[in-house]
């Protein structure tokens, strides 16, 4: 959680309040802490309330999509909240795709093809026998719509968070009624959309100090990737960029989505974005991984892996000795990550990985070779050439990784804001407060504000090599 004001033509900001947050495994799902998170946002806001001594004016929530909470009729929350990556969707695919075939909802939507969207979600409740939830429910709200709704009592749905939910029509900006139908959804399951930007309620007075004022909830871009993109440090049009956190999301803005069938078949969503430009992206796997990998290195050995201690190792390990490719499926879910990289490699024919360095070093250049693949792609569809990469979000701190990625892109790499998310966050609700004029203006206060670091490729020809190295192990001569 993050403060921030304009000062002059620069965003001052200043961390507040930090926890952790990891799901739960319990009883074969897998769900958040909900009360946990809501818990510490009340304590960051009642922190930031304090220290402003009256002048913060309002709060603005980003997350993770997809996932939901239920409000009955009483105005109370009563479900628990899953987790994305919770396997009762996997388990109901096929008959879900057989309501609604994959191309028809990419057609009709723009969002990628995936077992953690919203839709796949509420359609894997009906077969899990949760369809009483759905029906008895008064309103479905998306996770930061959720935390706003508890803070002020309003119930809404913000643009972003509703272009992922595969259940907008990207053509008419609404519901997709005729498709929730067919998949057993209430078309009125969520409350009306608003624009972002939005200001949607004040918060309750007992959830703030003692200290005068009103506070409010700003509807910012409620997908985090969509509040990070805001916060891009340059006005130039076509470039690339990496929201680099647990999920890579790889992209481009776009004023208008091409659903083709190369798209489709390489599975590139349209996603909504401030001012209503199109996040043009695919998702990579990210830093999962290594997260992962730290997790398995300290339940194994007893001792925290550092994230300057990874940089370290990979980077006394041999270059280019072990090929991953990120986003293959034995990497999607927790546990025993060393082993499944490890398992992988003797699979592809490559041996065993023992070397923690080895392990570390082949998730990195894996990514990075992931990400030049789906630039290539978003080039091609897309029609022009990206000259640029920005790695925004906390991901961007790993040195190691920003400098593979502009070997193996061979284009200048920009690294910063790293806490990208909460700058576009921000730069919304000021420009709600009326205190700039839109996003060109945001996105220059961003780039005199933060640090950014750069990177510029030095070994092209030997990278060359090695892509395509990578593309023949993992099977990726296609291009997809």
């Amino acid at each position: 959680m993050m403060v921030g004001f304009l000062d002059g033509h620069k965003l001052k900001t200043e961390v507040v309040h930090r926890f952790s947050n990891r799901q739960t495994s319990m009883a074969g799902g897998l769900y958040w802490d909900i009360i946990g998170i809501y818990r510490n946002l009340e304590l960051g806001i009642k922190k930031a309330h304090r220290e402003a001594k009256g002048t913060l004016f309002s709060v603005g929530m980003d997350s993770f999509c997809n996932d939901f909470g239920l409000i009955d009729s009483g105005g109370r929350l009563f479900n628990q909240v899953r987790c994305y990556r919770d396997a009762r969707t996997e388990r109901h695919a096929k008959k879900i795709y057989g309501k609604v075939s994959e191309r028809e909802l990419y057609d009709r939507t723009g969002s990628q093809i995936a077992l953690f969207n919203t839709s796949m979600q509420m359609a894997a409740m009906v077969y899990e026998d949760e369809k009483f939830l759905l029906e008895h429910c008064a309103h479905a709200l998306l996770i930061p719509e959720l935390l706003g709704y508890l803070l002020t009592g309003e119930m809404y749905t913000e643009y972003t968070m509703a272009s992922v939910t595969q259940l907008l029509d990207w053509r008419t900006g609404r519901w997709a009624d005729a498709l929730m139908e067919r998949l057993d959804i209430r078309k009125d399951i969520f409350p009306p959309l608003v624009e972002t930007g939005t200001v949607a309620g004040k918060i309750h007075r007992e959830i703030l100090t003692d200290t005068p004022g009103d506070v409010y909830v700003v509807a910012v871009a409620g997908h985090d990737t969509a509040s990070a993109v805001a916060a891009l440090p340059t006005d130039k049009e076509h470039v690339g960029y990496i929201s680099s956190g647990t999920w890579s999301i790889v992209g481009t803005e776009v004023m208008e989505p091409r659903l083709t069938e190369e798209a489709y078949l390489a599975n590139i969503a349209y996603e909504g974005g401030v001012d209503h430009r199109y996040r043009m992206i695919k998702n990579v796997m990210g830093l999962w991984i290594l997260q992962e990998c730290q997790l398995d290195y300290r339940e194994k050995y007893g001792r925290e892996l550092s994230y300057e201690e990874a940089e370290r190792l990979a980077a006394q390990a041999e270059p280019w000795q072990f090929f991953i490719d990120p986003d293959d499926a034995a990497f999607y879910m927790p546990g025993n990550m060393l082993k499944k990289v490890s398992d992988y490699c003797v699979g592809t024919g490559q041996g065993p990985v023992t070397d923690i360095g080895a392990v570390i070093r082949a998730v990195l250049e894996g990514l990075a070779f992931k990400y030049r693949l789906v630039f290539e792609l978003l080039e091609r569809i897309g029609g022009n050439k990206l000259e640029e990469i920005y790695i925004l979000g906390g991901g961007g701190q790993n040195r190691t990784l920003d400098r593979f990625v502009a070997e193996a892109c061979a284009r200048p790499v920009y690294a910063g804001p790293f806490e990208a998310a909460l700058a576009g966050n921000l730069l919304v609700q000021i420009k709600s407060a009326g205190e700039i004029s839109g996003l060109k203006e945001g996105r220059g206060i961003i780039r005199e504000s933060f640090e950014i670091l750069e990177f510029y490729p030095e070994q092209e020809r030997i990278w060359d090599e090695q892509y395509l190295r990578w593309k023949s192990l993992c099977g990726k001569e296609n291009g997809q």
